[in-house]
Parts: C-alpha cells; sequence; structure tokens
C-alpha cells in the first residue's frame, strides 16, 4: 500500500533529499507542523523565531518496497536534529499502532544500547507526538539543494561569460555578440545580478504556505 509518514528531522533541506533516495519512498515534501491547534498558519518566519512548530519532512512510500520499521531506521540515520523545537528529532504517529510501532522501535534500540554510527547520535533524542496540522513550506524550500546545486552551475557560467572566458570561442564569435546594444559579457552579468537579487527577494516576498491534509501527497502521484 501507500502511505504517508511525518518526521522531524533537523533542517529540513538534506534529510528530504536524503529519504527521497531510498528506495520505495515515492515523494517527500518539507513543511511545518507540531504546533498546538489554536495556533495560525505558519511562515517560514515565525517558525525560525518561535517555539511551536517543527522543520518536518513528509514522505509517500511503498510499504510492498519499505515498511514502516525500515522506514525508521532511515529517518534516524539521515536527520539532523538540533537543540531547539524547530529542529527536534520527532516522530509524527497517526494512530495507536503507529505509536506503538515506534515505541517498540525506539525501545528495543535503547536496550541494545545502539547509537547512530556517524556522530553516536542516541535514540533517547527521538520524541513521539501525535500529528498534527502540516503545513507545506514556501516553494523555494522544496528540494532546496537540487536547485542550489543547479543554481550554482549557472551562477559559475555567468560569472565565467561575464569575465570573458568565452570571447574566443566560435572564431571571437561569442565575444562580437551583443543584443539590444549590450555585449555578451554585460549580458551574462545582469543575469547574474538578477538571479542573485531573485534569490534575496523570493526569501522576503513569498509566502505560499498551505496546508496539506492527510493523503493530498498521495493524490497528487
Amino acid at each position: 500500500a501507500i502511505k504517508e509518514a511525518t518526521f522531524g528531522m533537523g533542517c529540513f533541506w538534506e534529510p528530504a533529499e536524503s529519504l527521497l533516495k531510498q528506495p520505495g519512498v515515492l515523494a517527500t515534501t518539507v513543511g511545518y507542523t507540531g504546533a498546538p491547534p489554536n495556533k495560525p498558519p505558519p511562515s517560514y518566519d515565525t517558525v525560525c523565531f518561535g517555539n511551536d512548530y517543527v522543520e518536518a519532512v513528509r514522505v509517500v512510500y511503498d510499504d510492498t518496497i519499505l515498511d514502516y520499521t525500515t522506514l525508521l531506521d532511515k529517518f534516524f540515520e539521515v536527520q539532523k536534529p538540533g537543540l531547539s523545537r524547530q529542529y527536534a528529532s520527532i516522530v509524527f504517529v497517526t494512530d495507536n499502532n503507529e505509536e506503538e510501532e515506534v515505541n517498540k522501535w525506539k525501545t528495543a534500540a535503547i536496550k541494545t544500547k545502539v547509537k547512530r554510527t556517524s556522530d553516536n547520535l542516541p535514540y533517547e533524542l527521538v520524541e513521539i507526538e501525535p500529528t498534527s496540522s502540516f503545513y507545506r513550506a514556501e516553494e523555494y524550500h522544496q528540494r532546496y539543494w537540487e536547485k542550489q546545486r543547479l543554481r550554482a552551475g549557472l551562477a559559475v557560467l555567468l560569472v565565467a561569460g561575464a569575465s570573458g572566458a568565452y570571447d574566443d570561442f566560435g572564431g571571437g564569435v561569442i565575444g562580437n555578440f551583443e543584443l539590444g546594444g549590450l555585449a555578451f559579457d554585460t549580458i551574462c552579468n545582469a543575469v547574474f545580478l538578477v538571479g542573485a537579487g531573485w534569490m534575496i527577494l523570493e526569501r522576503l516576498v513569498v509566502r505560499d504556505v498551505r496546508e496539506l491534509k492527510s493523503g493530498d501527497m498521495i493524490l497528487e502521484l
């Protein structure tokens, strides 16, 4: 069956990408959850400067390929928890059966004194909470590192173009190219500056947080 699970994993950018690489994981979305029901919908700013919401990753997975216990192992392995509520390590459970399974998984690990091999992170750090309203984070947070790698590559190409690195390509065709009276290196420089400006601006103006109900991600596959 296709199922959903929600985890608080610290800063959600890298864990969301790491989980998406696991066989059986069909989709991940980063968002905010864990606040009391009377709290208004969050934004990245209110999460950063508040003590209610948790940065979380909602996962859609096929339990015929990846069972829930193995998914819990992957969650623990790739999480990046911090000290604040925002970056807490939490498994959000949907019912008593799921809560029992998580408690069994956590208790077994604690009894055997298992810790994460990379940094000795203890299983005692993992909290268990009931699922609450989940808000999909702003679009610029989704698949964040994938976007940043692409942007970084384009930035390198544009900086090279602005510095004249391509001027001799094609027998000097690129160096002599103009568009609207603007030289190729000027165009590269302008595009770079516009792109850099937009990265700053989107952080300030984009407010497309929306609530995801249980099952919404499955319907969107």
